[in-house]
């Protein structure tokens, strides 16, 4: 085969690799990067989350867990102590009546129902 064939080919393999990737960001500030970035969250272990509860003086994860239940008329399956945006919550799910599980996020400190709900 012509050499030109494989130079067309690696031309057109790279138009269409930068066509996939969009335009530069060289110049984009870091504070708009941040706002693409997703928010990252860290979940603790059964001991970690003893050690947490017991360090930082937070609400025990059964009296969340019971206002999850409540709130959705459901059935309570587990809590588990994570630290999202600069704060330690609890991510509970719920079976609904319907079937559905549904994961209510709870700050920590507080007890009270934080802003973010998950469908599954």
């Amino acid at each position: 085969m012509p050499v030109a064939f494989f130079r067309f080919r690696c031309a057109l393999a790279a138009a269409a690799i930068a066509a996939t990737l969009g335009p530069a960001r060289a110049e984009e500030a870091p504070e708009r990067i941040a706002e693409r970035l997703p928010v990252r969250r860290q979940c603790f272990s059964t001991s970690q989350t003893r050690e947490k509860i017991e360090a930082h003086k937070l609400t025990e994860p059964l009296a969340c867990m019971r206002a999850a239940a409540l709130e959705l008329s459901g059935e309570a399956l587990g809590a588990r102590l994570c630290w999202l945006e600069e704060l330690f919550i609890y991510e509970i799910s719920v079976l609904r009546p319907d079937g559905r599980i549904v994961k209510l996020l709870f700050d920590a400190a507080t007890g009270k129902p934080h802003s973010s709900r998950t469908n599954n």
